[in-house]
């Protein structure tokens, strides 16, 4: 896997030793599309774990 660091505004391949300051990062195994799809999943049961607890909170 291959990492890159962005220094200075430009983006290049990491090689050796990098300053404290520089942002590393790798790019994800996953396709867009699985991104996209797993973070529906997340946001829908955040919501539902809301509404639930707000159902609770509510009932009286």
């Amino acid at each position: 896997m291959s990492v890159y660091v962005s220094k200075n505004g430009k983006v290049s391949l990491a090689v050796g030793d990098q300053p404290k300051d520089a942002l590393l990062f790798a790019p994800s195994k996953k396709s867009s599309a699985q991104l996209v799809k797993e973070d529906l999943s997340a946001w829908k049961l955040s919501n539902s774990i809301i509404q639930e607890r707000f159902a609770k909170a509510t009932k009286r």
